[in-house]
């Protein structure tokens, strides 16, 4: 789904659509949009995580910066692409979390890192042609809760709290899951 297809779906939802170039003639909604888009899909991000990984050269004893993973730390402008979010495993070589967010490994190898990232970020200047990031069942519950925080402060007809009500409801069966586990057995079992 892109940026645009989100917007749309949301504006539709809130009868706020419109045929102008931003898409509604609503400016307060029109400036919050971008923001309460990518609050969202970040908290979205929490309940059906993005997977990533990184395949990198380690040595005995080098400390890794787990928050650094997915980021291009030879420019000076920050990269809002896959952002650490969660480590998921490493494998390959042998390590050991010294706290949450850094790893030492205890031999050299070339590593496998799986981890969780959070969304690309999304603001004004985001193009609507933006592929977005998380998986269908997570955009899909998206407008509702862009819905609810576009229209929490309009207290006249309580659309706000409807909308989250029914956001809440549909986070509840979104199934974290990516993969089902599976067990195999070499050789048979003695009982």
């Amino acid at each position: 789904m892109t940026l645009e297809e989100l917007k749309k779906k949301t504006l539709s939802l809130i009868e706020e659509i419109s045929d102008s170039e931003s898409m509604t003639d609503d400016p307060d909604i029109e400036a919050k949009l971008p923001y309460v888009i990518n609050q969202i899909l970040y908290e979205l991000a929490r309940f059906k995580k993005i997977p990533a990984y990184e395949e990198m050269e380690v040595e005995k004893d080098e400390v890794l910066d787990l928050t650094t993973l997915g980021r291009n730390l030879d420019t000076e402008e920050p990269d809002t692409r896959n952002i650490f979010y969660q480590i998921n495993n490493i494998q390959n070589v042998e390590y050991e979390y010294l706290d949450e967010l850094h790893v030492k490994f205890l031999e050299d190898g070339k590593a496998l890192i799986k981890y969780y990232k959070y969304p690309n970020k999304i603001d004004e200047n985001t193009a609507d042609s933006t592929i977005l990031d998380l998986s269908m069942d997570a955009l899909e519950i998206a407008p509702y809760g862009i819905a609810a925080d576009l229209l929490k402060s309009d207290v006249s007809n309580q659309y706000g709290n409807i909308y989250a009500n029914r956001y809440r409801e549909m986070i509840q069966t979104l199934d974290s899951r990516y993969a089902l586990g599976a067990i195999e057995i070499d050789g048979g079992i003695e009982i």
